[in-house]
């Protein structure tokens, strides 16, 4: 047995290296102009419709009502963008977090301004471009995909921690 106390691994860089590019990822897409996003989601809505087609869905009535309402998928597609940029976005945060934090009111106070900041900048980045808008509606859907993805990943962490015992 050593005579030194075990020394704490210093944490890596990475996983916030990471976080900060999925920021920039996502705030990126809030500089694209109005008819530049639109014209993205559309180029997405041309790939689910011929996905649709190949794998025989269009004959399913919900995805019959998708297809036969262009606005209703383009609406749901880019909500569902918001939604999933964020879910990565809480994912990652559990990453960077738990690597770096033994303080649990440290964290806490971190994943709280993370949760609120980065949802609220990117609309209010929104408000500044043209044919673009920043919406509470989006901030709080955008925190619902974080908030999913953190609650999720707390739960398989702590059924591993059962499923593994306690560490030592």
């Amino acid at each position: 047995m050593s005579q030194y106390p075990a020394q704490r691994r210093r944490p890596s860089l990475t996983p916030w290296i990471i976080l900060v590019a999925w920021v920039a990822f996502i705030w990126g897409h809030s500089f694209i102009a109005g008819p530049d996003s639109s014209a993205e989601s559309h180029r997405f809505l041309q790939l689910f419709y011929r996905a649709c087609y190949h794998f025989g869905l269009d004959g399913n009535p919900y995805v019959a009502r998708l297809i036969a309402d262009p606005d209703l998928t383009h609406y749901l597609v880019r909500k569902g963008a918001h939604f999933s940029e964020y879910f990565v976005l809480g994912i990652l945060t559990f990453n960077a977090l738990r690597l770096t934090f033994a303080n649990p009111i440290l964290g806490m106070l971190a994943l709280g301004a993370i949760w609120v900041s980065i949802p609220s900048i990117d609309e209010y980045i929104q408000r500044f471009i043209p044919q673009r808008s920043g919406q509470l509606s989006d901030v709080l859907l955008d925190m619902c995909g974080f908030a999913c993805s953190f609650v999720l990943c707390l739960l398989f962490a702590g059924l591993a921690r059962l499923i593994r015992g306690p560490r030592y």
